[in-house]
């Protein structure tokens, strides 16, 4: 009997969730976040022994890799893939599936400068991550037909005005780690995210599957709640980053590199979903 309870468990709150696309609950959410955060000290691990460190340049080196994930998930999304391959590409399994990519890529360039071959790893990562980037992109509009070209535009615009003005006040009130460049971005990649959410559920029907965040929403009435849910999380964890992680600056940017995920990649997805109407 206990072990058709567990399996019964594992089918409903995990299983479930992935092969139907339903959202997040309450428990694959905390899983979830548990095996970033294992995986994200695992990564930490693995560049350490490749003697690859996690600077600001290698952060935005990864950016191109979000991108490629988010359009893998949108690809999912449209169903151009067949089942069951589709399933790696259902959040979280893509996070995964896009971690075991950067990995591969980075064991490779880490040999190549271990050979001579290149000097620096940073730039060449990102031009890899910015072809495959790239090369899902064209696939997407080569299968896809652009319905809604405004939405891009308003998210972005959207999301560049509210961080200007977050980093505008925090320059004017010499809050020095908002005007941080790395921080600003993070800022900027979560208002985009906020303003995808709101987009797609005040503008187009979309339903929200976060579990905070629908909660919030459907007690609001309006996804607009997620612009002060965003601050109110956002800020304050930049600011223990900064400020209660010590003096090691690769724990800090992984750290950060992880919140910059969280905000991009779900942004990126949202509003590519909405553009073609998937």
């Amino acid at each position: 009997m206990s072990l058709l309870l567990i399996q019964d468990f594992i089918v409903k709150y995990y299983i479930n969730p992935v092969v139907y696309d339903a959202g997040y609950n309450p428990v694959n959410t905390l899983t979830w976040g548990i095996l970033l955060g294992i995986s994200l000290f695992g990564l930490l691990k693995l560049l350490e022994k490749l003697d690859i460190g996690v600077g600001r340049r290698f952060v935005l080196a990864t950016v191109p890799y979000v991108l490629v994930g988010s359009m893998l998930r949108v690809m999912e999304d449209a169903e151009l893939f067949p089942s069951p391959l589709s399933y790696l590409f259902v959040t979280p399994l893509i996070y995964f599936v896009v971690f075991a990519g950067c990995a591969g890529v980075l064991l490779a360039l880490a040999r190549l400068r271990s050979a001579g071959k290149i000097d620096n790893i940073e730039p060449v990562f990102a031009s890899i991550g910015a072809f495959w980037a790239l090369l899902c992109l064209a696939a997407l509009l080569w299968n896809q037909e652009i319905l809604f070209a405004w939405i891009p535009f308003a998210a972005i615009s959207i999301a560049t005005l509210l961080a200007a003005i977050i980093y505008a006040t925090a320059r004017s009130l010499r809050i020095h780690f908002l005007s941080d460049g790395l921080n600003t971005l993070i800022i900027w990649a979560h208002m985009f995210d906020a303003s995808s959410t709101f987009i797609g559920v005040n503008c187009m029907g979309y339903v929200e599957k976060h579990v905070l965040s629908a909660l919030l929403t459907k007690l609001c009435g309006t996804a607009l709640v997620m612009y002060p849910l965003k601050v109110a999380v956002i800020i304050p964890a930049l600011f223990f980053i900064d400020s209660y992680l010590g003096e090691d600056d690769d724990l800090k940017n992984m750290a950060k590199l992880a919140i910059l995920v969280l905000g991009l990649a779900p942004g990126t997805r949202n509003v590519l979903r909405m553009m073609l109407g998937v």
